[in-house]
C-alpha cells in the first residue's frame, strides 16, 4: 500500500537532491550550497505544532545570546555565533553536531584579532550578529562587531568597529579579511560575492572571494535605523533598504537592487516595511528564506512577507506576498522553506507569545500553531534559516537567568 507520506510527496513534486530531479534538482542543490539552506520532503502533516527541544549551549564568560548567527556546512553540522554583552567582551564561534550532540568552540573574536595583529589592546567584539554564510570557495564568512560608544540615534559609530572573517570548515581556522568602522550587523552570500551591511546609513560592503578585493557603497538610512538583514540572490545581486524621512517627519522605505558591480539596478517601494507606528528603531528586514527555484523571501519588522524573483537581463521583480501571521502584523525573524517550493514556516511573536506559522505560497494563507518553549524564562527568539540533514530547524536567542541578565538559547524544531 502506498503510504500517505508518499502520496503527499508525489503530489508536491520532488525537492532537492533525491527529491527534485533533472535540472530542477541541480538548481535546488546550487541554491542550498550558496545560501546554506536545506530543503526536505514535506512532513506527513505540516499543519500542526512542531516538536521542540532546548539545546544546552556551552558557556563562557559573559555569554549572552545567539542573534540569528547560524549556518550549516555540507556535513550537516550547525555553526553558531554566540555573543557577549559587557564592553571589551568577545563573541565566540561554535559548532554543534546534531548526529552526536557534541559542541566545538573555535574561539573568541578578540583572541583571533590579537593573533592577526589587527586590533589594539582593550578592543571589544561582543557580537557575531550576522548569519554564517557559505562562499563558492567552500569556506564560511561572517562578521563580528562591537557596540561600545555607539549612539542609538545614529550620531556615533561603535568605538571598535567591525570585521569580516573567513573560516575553514574542517580545521576551524579563522582568517581576517578586513575591518570596517560601521557595525556590520548582517552578512549574506551570492556564491563568489559576500556582502555585509553596516550601520549607520546602511553601508553595503562587498568582498570578492576570487580577487580578494572589497568595495562599498552608501545606500542610505535615517538616524538610528539599521536593517538586521541584507538579501542576496544566487546571481550575486544584493537588495538593501533605503530609508528616508520627508519634511513632515514621515518615514518611507524602498528596496534597492545592486548588481555584482555594485551598480544600482532598481528601486521598489516597501509599503509594509515598518511596524505601527513607523519608527527608526524598527529592525527592517528580519526574516530570510531561499526557494529552490532561486527566488528569495523576506519578512519586514511589521511581519509582511515579500518575494524577490530574479530575471535575466532585467531587474528582479519584488512583490508583496501577504502577512506572514494569519492575524496580521507580527515579528517574524525566522523563515524555513520546508520543501523549497510550496510551504514556508517560522516563528512569529505577537505580544509576549511565540507561535509556529505555516504559510502556503500558492494560496497566500497561513495558520498559527502553539510553540513549546519548555518553560524557558523570558525567552527572546531571533532569526535563522538553518536546518540539519534531518530537516530540523534551529532558532537562537536568549533566556533570562536568576539574578538578572541572560544566557544563550538554542532551540531545535522538528516539523516531521
Amino acid at each position: 500500500m502506498i503510504g500517505r507520506r508518499s502520496l503527499i510527496l508525489a503530489a508536491a513534486g520532488a525537492v532537492t537532491g533525491s527529491i527534485f530531479s533533472g535540472s530542477a534538482g541541480a538548481q535546488a542543490a546550487d541554491v542550498e550550497k550558496r545560501t546554506g539552506s536545506r530543503f526536505a520532503p514535506l512532513p506527513s502533516n505540516p499543519w500542526r505544532a512542531p516538536r521542540t527541544r532546548v539545546i544546552d549551549v556551552p558557556g563562557f564568560v559573559d555569554a549572552n545570546s545567539i542573534w540569528g548567527a547560524t549556518g550549516r556546512d555540507a556535513a550537516g553540522r550547525i555553526w553558531v555565533g554566540v555573543s557577549a554583552k559587557a564592553p571589551g567582551g568577545s563573541a565566540h564561534l561554535m559548532q554543534f553536531d546534531p548526529a552526536t550532540n557534541a559542541w566545538r568552540d573555535f574561539g573568541g573574536v578578540v583572541d583571533r584579532l590579537a593573533e592577526a595583529h589587527v586590533s589594539p589592546p582593550g578592543a571589544g567584539q561582543v557580537k557575531i550578529h550576522s548569519k554564517i554564510v557559505p562562499g563558492d570557495d567552500g569556506r564560511f564568512y561572517f562578521t563580528s562587531m562591537d557596540e561600545e560608544g555607539e549612539a542609538e540615534d545614529g550620531s556615533a559609530l561603535p568605538k571598535w568597529g567591525s570585521h569580516l572573517w573567513r573560516v575553514d570548515v574542517e580545521s576551524g581556522r579563522w582568517e581576517h579579511l578586513f575591518a570596517a568602522p560601521e557595525g556590520l550587523v548582517a552578512a549574506a552570500g551570492g556564491g563568489r560575492w559576500i556582502y555585509a551591511l553596516g550601520y549607520w546609513d546602511h553601508v553595503l560592503y562587498q568582498f570578492d572571494t576570487v580577487t580578494q578585493q572589497q568595495r562599498r557603497v552608501v545606500v542610505g538610512a535615517v538616524g538610528g535605523h539599521a536593517s538586521r538583514n541584507v538579501v542576496v540572490g544566487t546571481d550575486g545581486h544584493a537588495f538593501v533598504p533605503r530609508v528616508k524621512r520627508d519634511g513632515y517627519g514621515m518615514l518611507s522605505a524602498v528596496l534597492v537592487e545592486f548588481d555584482s558591480e555594485l551598480r544600482e539596478q532598481a528601486v521598489t517601494p516597501l509599503e509594509h516595511y515598518f511596524g505601527e507606528p513607523a519608527a527608526a528603531e524598527d529592525h527592517g528586514i528580519v526574516g530570510l528564506a531561499a526557494l529552490a527555484d532561486g527566488r528569495s523571501l523576506f519578512t519586514t519588522h511589521a511581519g509582511h512577507l515579500y518575494s524577490i524573483e530574479p530575471r535575466e537581463g532585467a531587474p528582479a521583480r519584488v512583490s508583496p506576498v501577504g502577512w506572514f501571521h494569519p492575524q496580521g502584523a507580527s515579528y517574524a525573524p525566522s523563515l524555513f522553506a520546508l520543501d523549497g517550493r510550496t510551504l514556508v514556516a517560522g516563528i512569529a511573536r505577537r505580544g509576549d507569545r511565540y507561535e509556529w506559522i505555516v504559510f502556503d505560497l500558492a494560496s497566500r494563507t497561513s495558520r498559527a500553531f502553539p510553540f513549546d518553549t519548555h518553560g524557558v524564562v523570558g525567552p527572546l527568539l531571533y532569526g535563522s534559516i538553518t536546518r540539519d540533514d534531518a530537516g530540523r530547524c534551529y532558532v537562537g536567542g536568549w533566556q533570562s537567568i536568576s539574578g538578572g541578565g541572560h544566557r544563550p538559547l538554542l532551540m531545535q524544531v522538528d516539523v516531521d
